[in-house]
């Protein structure tokens, strides 16, 4: 009997050390950083604009100034890290990297590890 509680107790301690484990794993495959999620607004070259706030028919029909006249909108220059393609109204996630600071400036400014695609316009 008393074997039996401590290979209970052992085994529970294992599993807990185990899942522990896992989901600091499972943490370090996140880029870190600042996260920013919204509709471009702007695709050039080597950064887009994105706002948090826009719905998709707004980020396609009026222009970037347009929006940025509102104080509602919260919009960033993102310098992009790869050559993939962007479109304006494209809902995107985007981390900016942890040892560079954004620039406040309207709109903020601000460099990308790694930008996501959630939804095409």
């Amino acid at each position: 009997m008393k074997f039996t509680v401590q290979s209970t107790a052992l085994f529970l301690l294992f599993f807990i050390c185990l899942s522990g484990c896992s989901d600091n794993a499972e943490q370090s495959k996140k880029p870190a950083g600042y996260l920013v999620q919204g509709r471009i607004l702007e695709v050039k070259q080597d950064e887009i604009l994105i706002a948090n706030v826009i719905p998709r028919d707004t980020a396609l029909d009026y222009t970037t100034k347009e929006i940025l006249g509102s104080s509602d909108v919260q919009p960033i220059y993102v310098k992009i890290p790869d050559n993939q393609t962007y479109k304006k109204g494209q809902l995107v996630k985007a981390w900016l990297k942890k040892d560079k600071s954004v620039q406040y400036s309207v709109p903020a400014k601000g460099e990308a590890v790694e930008v996501h695609i959630l939804k095409q316009p």
